[in-house]
């Protein structure tokens, strides 16, 4: 009939129609709003994640023990070196403390006008200046003494002698400790007193 209009059905497709992509079952596919995602194999997640953690417990025990060995060699280096350290300013304190009173017994010796003496007992570990008290030093360090026969004592004790004019019967006294030691010497001409570290 002319003049009228006939109805036409249009059909369109589906708004979020998907097709699944090979490889992915159809299960493994959500829609996040206007997007697609797949959903990883059940069970492949559970089984990287043993793996991951059983790894890096590993690892982690082997780094511990590492760094407690780091730690242990670092600790004894440094206590070694310190220990050094401390026993070398030990002596290196005494033998300076030698030194000064010895030339105190040189100045006493000048200064007073007559023979004044520096006595040393090896038995006790210890030296005297004229007019003080006796210094004993600690049992980890040792004198040894070297002068002139007509100033030894004992076996076990001497002396150096100075005069008025400075000049002394001469000698060494020597500081010992560890492999360390320290030589004090007394020159017999003039009297002066020196000091040098020897090596051992």
């Amino acid at each position: 009939m002319s003049g009228q209009r006939s109805a036409v059905s249009v059909r369109r497709p589906p708004k979020y129609a998907v097709e699944c992509p090979i490889g992915v079952p159809s299960g493994g596919l959500r829609r996040l709003g206007n997007t697609v995602s797949a959903n990883a194999v059940p069970g492949t997640t559970a089984r990287r994640s043993s793996f991951t953690a059983n790894t890096s417990r590993g690892f982690t025990l082997i780094e511990l023990v590492a760094v407690l060995v780091l730690i242990a060699i670092t600790i004894s280096i440094v206590t070694l070196s310190f220990s050094r350290n401390f026993a070398s300013a030990k002596i290196h304190a005494a033998s300076r403390d030698l030194v000064a009173a010895l030339r105190y017994t040189r100045g006493q010796a000048i200064v007073k006008g007559k023979e004044a003496t520096f006595d040393l007992d090896l038995a006790q570990n210890s030296y005297q200046a004229p007019g003080r008290g006796p210094v004993q030093l600690p049992k980890t360090m040792h004198l040894n003494l070297y002068t002139a026969e007509q100033e030894q004592t004992s076996e076990t004790s001497g002396r150096i002698r100075f005069f008025p004019d400075g000049a002394s019967t001469g000698g060494h006294i020597s500081v010992l400790m560890d492999r360390m030691e320290w030589r004090i010497n007394v020159d017999w001409l003039t009297g002066a007193v020196t000091r040098e570290e020897l090596r051992r």
